[in-house]
């Protein structure tokens, strides 16, 4: 961010020490605003102020870097500190339940629906849990893949006819437990269990099914052509949300979608959008 470039709490217009109450009031308020000037840049802006504003440690680390932490007799994000009784290894986010089917509400969350449908906040997850959820995505894929490339292997015959087996199986798997459930639910596997969600980064709704296709093309196409270096591009690919700040992956950039956290029913494209 540059000098000229306005801050978070400018974009909302609130105060750097208000409490947490204040500032979603305040986060309404432009929301509202930006909505009904139709202006798409500064309801994104809105948006993204609010992801990082909402949350307390995303709060602190932001106020810390533009050097508003002591400010006022004390942190600017003190009236937003987290519980003692919350763990904050998961980013003070408590685990909504789980009712066996799409994204949910989690229990008590004030997550309110605007004007057109789009909630008022899409949550940052931890780097933590976004890792979480790969890592049994990426144990799911393996699991699947093994199992099911033995099984060619046992009933084919000719080196071709198992490569060809091979590449068919993983383009399988991929559509399968990748971009069949982020179409449908915004979740995968790793996703469902961490309470985690992808949506499209401008409305908030399930992206559509040119988003999840692109958000997905790169391993679709570099593991076959590739082989073992198409797996480590993909991974890199899909893993990039770990090395930059705003946890925005190559994936996301490509398919324009963000990961939030699950605490609201996402509709579908152009419905309430």
């Amino acid at each position: 961010m540059t000098v000229a470039d306005p801050s978070h709490y400018d974009v909302i217009g609130a105060d750097p020490r208000a409490a947490k109450a204040d500032l979603k009031a305040a986060y309404a308020a432009a929301l509202e605003q930006a909505q009904a000037s139709g202006d798409a840049e500064a309801t994104a802006a809105v948006r993204r102020a609010w992801q990082v504003l909402s949350d307390p440690m995303q709060r602190q680390r932001y106020d810390d870097e533009i050097g508003l932490t002591g400010r006022g007799g004390g942190s600017a994000s003190a009236p937003a500190a987290v519980p003692a009784e919350v763990d904050e290894a998961d980013g003070g986010d408590e685990a909504p339940e789980d009712t066996g089917g799409d994204a949910v509400v989690a229990a008590g969350a004030s997550v309110v629906p605007g004007p057109s449908g789009v909630p008022e906040a899409l949550e940052q997850p931890t780097i933590g849990r976004r890792m979480t959820a790969s890592l049994i995505d990426v144990i799911t894929l393996l699991a699947g893949y093994v199992a099911l490339t033995a099984v060619a292997y046992a009933g084919l015959s000719g080196d071709t006819a198992r490569y060809v087996a091979l590449i068919v199986l993983f383009e399988v798997l991929v559509i399968g437990l990748f971009v069949v459930p982020t179409i449908r639910t915004g979740q995968t596997l790793g996703k469902r269990f961490t309470y985690i969600m992808c949506v499209d980064r401008e409305s908030g709704s399930l992206p559509t099914a040119a988003q999840v296709v692109r958000r997905y093309v790169v391993p679709m196409v570099a593991v076959p052509a590739l082989l073992q270096m198409g797996a480590f591009l993909a991974l890199f690919f899909g893993l990039s949300y770990t090395m930059g700040r705003d946890q925005v992956s190559l994936a996301d950039r490509l398919a324009r979608t963000a990961v939030v956290v699950a605490r609201y029913q996402p509709p579908r494209p152009g419905r309430g959008a």
